[in-house]
């Protein structure tokens, strides 16, 4: 009798064993982790070990715990990012007030003794404190389109008719600076986009403005070129100015980001202008890149959403 009640019980003892010991031990690997969470620590897997409601249970402090680690890498991301904006930002105006600074006492204490000295002594006030504003001005622009604050006007656009105009307004600023802008377009008469033209207007801008500023040779060209491109409409400005080197060209859409020959001359600029041409052209489903060969010039493109004849028609 005896034998065949141990025969009986031992195999539900072993079950029972068995059992509880399945909802123990991931009820302590979940107690164990979550003594973790609360340190701050979400490095520690959490396994699941059965299909039942425990298992369940496993699974969704798993997908938590992943959940949590991603949300506090974030976290950690925009604080170093807002680190480094300070630093950017604090670096950009310490130049210029500097300079402000030091030609007010100039003028202050008779270092400009002449009326020639003054004007220009001022000029440069006036110059520096120009630059400060555009900084600033950017600055703004750039926290308002990261946090998406930005409202877009979209509406469809004649791409030839609005690059005939721009290019028109580019050719009288870039004479000044002998500098020629040839336009190449391949489109037909009447492709168009949809797209915020204010916004749009601001990326060619600042591409081309980069252009300008860093050609430093005779006989510049900038060429802006349209291209089909499937569903897409490409455009195109290159120039033959000094190039970016390797080792910058993956950076230069970051924000504040300048080579160093760049921040140490006397071009100026904020390092913001083509982070936020990245940010619009993304905002509009579209993408950008650049290629560069130093002492070559620099091709910068982009590309939108083309409206297709289906919808032309409409």
């Amino acid at each position: 009798i005896i034998t065949c009640c141990m025969l009986v019980l031992l195999p539900l003892v072993f079950s029972g064993v068995y059992f509880v010991g399945s909802i123990v031990r991931p009820v302590q690997k979940v107690n164990g982790a979550t003594k973790k969470f609360a340190m701050g620590d979400f490095t520690e897997r959490i396994p699941i070990e059965t299909n039942d409601e425990i298992g369940q249970l496993c699974s969704d402090f798993e997908e938590m715990r992943i959940r949590l680690r991603e949300l506090i890498e974030v976290q950690l991301k925009n604080e170093r990012n807002s680190k480094e904006l300070f630093s950017n930002i604090s670096h950009d105006l310490k130049t210029p007030l500097t300079a402000i600074k030091g030609y007010a006492e100039g003028i202050m204490d008779g270092v400009a003794d002449t009326k020639e000295k003054q004007e220009r002594y001022l000029r440069t006030i006036h110059k520096k404190a120009a630059d400060m504003t555009v900084l600033v001005d950017e600055l703004l622009y750039y926290t308002k389109i990261d946090a998406n604050s930005i409202s877009y006007n979209f509406t469809k656009i004649n791409l030839t008719d609005y690059f005939e105009d721009c290019i028109d307004e580019y050719r009288l600023d870039a004479k000044t600076n002998q500098i020629k802008i040839e336009f190449q377009n391949h489109l037909e008469r009447n492709t168009q986009v949809v797209a915020d033209p204010e916004q749009i207007k601001r990326v060619v801008d600042n591409i081309i403005g980069n252009s300008v500023k860093y050609m430093s040779r005779e006989n510049g060209t900038i060429t802006v070129c349209l291209d089909e491109m499937n569903e897409d409409v490409k455009i195109e400005i290159s120039d033959n100015g000094v190039g970016i080197a390797e080792k910058d060209l993956p950076h230069i859409f970051d924000r504040f980001y300048r080579a160093d020959a760049s921040r140490n001359s006397k071009k100026g600029g904020s390092g913001l202008g083509l982070a936020i041409a990245k940010k619009i052209i993304e905002d509009h489903g579209g993408m950008i890149w650049a290629d560069s060969k130093e002492g070559q010039g620099t091709s910068t493109g982009f590309t939108l959403k083309k409206v297709m004849e289906e919808a032309k028609n409409e």
